[in-house]
């Protein structure tokens, strides 16, 4: 039977992290990927931040820097202005090939068109660890392969987590939308968000430049809070887009000129409480959507989906053979000392802001506008460290001590 020590179901950037650093110590990784090409299709927008890429080590070349973040409300504007950029919006394609590449540099096999159809049990072994997985592709059709650990990486689905119990059904996801367009006149240094019942109920709108003229206007909602359907939004949104009718409340620039539509993407992604998944059972690890592994604040999922996948193959590499939890442990443990914090008050203010209406929006942004641009920086970027708590208790006591009882409620 074709075997490898490691198999990693799904070549995302978790799993391609993953199968980075659990070849470059030594194990045998085959990943499967049901697409036909890494990075196809494109299934986020790719709004990340500038410092956490560079500690990951992605290169300049795959991100599009923003010196502007504005947000628009159903009567107010606020914009925040950064002489050094400190968000971007990724080339999507570009990263997950760079992590591919490092994938394969490192000794791990990348199988494409090869769908994962279930996990292979073991009925002979006392724990029922899986011993492999069921796989087709187009040059071996369907065949066994043999794992001595099998990665979910499978995104959205999370279909083997869910099969192994390790995570809940998808009872909330947030649901998104999004047209690339060429639109050279729209002014490329500015991110926008748009809130309010008229763009997105309960979710929001986006307008995102991604380099070369191009810009990714987007909608995103969360189900089932939710019912209004993304692509109805998306277009009321691009009619806006194309009758340039940016400026003053609701403006990106008032020289936007009629837009091409250049690509189409959409995408799912889980909203999870953030200790809801075990991430390690009997010869089984789970990293990134599957896992959860995602700030809900404003759906950014790549750079956390890195960071879970480094940590799961140093892990790998680490048990010395042992793929049980106790052997795998440190995954899990370094995961929620890295991201605890910051993942649950996402996910708290998450909940709330699901059911806000314009008023409420209003309000948030008057408060947004308070921050300076460092601290509201921080909040776009899920990053609620003490420093930032100390620095926002002098300009804006108030957050705080609100975070802080929405927290106690839900704890």
């Amino acid at each position: 039977m074709d075997s490898a020590d490691v198999v990693v179901v799904g070549g995302g950037p978790a799993g391609l992290a993953t199968a980075a650093e659990a070849a470059r110590g030594g194990l045998r990784v085959v990943v499967c990927e049901r697409s036909h090409a890494i990075g196809e299709p494109v299934r986020t927008s790719g709004g990340s931040f500038i410092r956490p890429l560079q500690r990951l080590g992605i290169p300049p070349s795959c991100w599009h820097p923003v010196h502007r973040i504005r947000v628009v409300g159903p009567t107010t504007d606020v914009t925040k202005t950064y002489r050094r950029a400190v968000g971007c919006v990724l080339d999507v394609r570009a990263t997950y090939q760079w992590l591919a590449a490092r994938a394969v540099d490192a000794g791990a096999e990348i199988r494409l068109k090869a769908p994962v159809e279930s996990v292979l049990s073991s009925s002979g072994l006392p724990d029922g660890r899986p011993r492999g997985v069921r796989v087709r592709d187009p040059f071996r059709g369907a065949h066994d392969l043999g794992a001595h650990v099998v990665v979910d990486a499978s995104g959205h689905t999370g279909f083997l987590a869910r099969g192994a119990g390790l995570r809940p059904a998808n009872e909330r996801s947030a649901v998104g939308m999004e047209v690339e367009l060429r639109a050279a006149s729209y002014d490329h240094d500015q991110a926008v968000f748009w809130l309010g019942d008229d763009v997105a109920p309960g979710g929001y709108g986006w307008a995102f430049p991604c380099g070369e003229g191009r810009v990714r206007l987007g909608v995103g909602v969360l189900r089932p809070e939710s019912s209004a359907e993304p692509r109805v939004l998306l277009d009321q949104l691009l009619e806006e887009f194309r009758r340039a009718e940016f400026s003053g409340a609701r403006g990106a620039t008032s020289e936007a000129s009629p837009a091409g539509a250049m690509e189409l993407h959409s995408g799912l992604m889980p909203v999870i409480p953030p200790r809801a998944t075990s991430l390690v059972a009997p010869g089984l690890v789970v990293v990134g959507d599957a896992a959860g592994q995602g700030s809900t604040l404003l759906g950014e999922g790549i750079r956390y989906a890195i960071e879970a996948g480094r940590m799961a193959g140093r892990a790998l590499v680490d048990a010395g053979g042992d793929f049980t939890p106790r052997g795998l442990a440190s995954y899990p443990r370094q995961w929620r000392r890295h991201t605890g914090r910051d993942l649950r008050i996402s996910y708290a203010v998450n909940q709330r802001i699901t059911n806000y209406r314009d008023a409420d929006w209003d309000r948030a942004i008057r408060r947004l506008d308070r921050l300076t641009p460092g601290q509201a920086a921080r909040v776009f970027a899920s990053d609620f460290s003490v420093s930032w708590a100390l620095g926002v208790l002098l300009t804006d006591p108030s957050l705080v001590r609100a975070l802080g009882r929405h927290l106690m409620r839900r704890a």
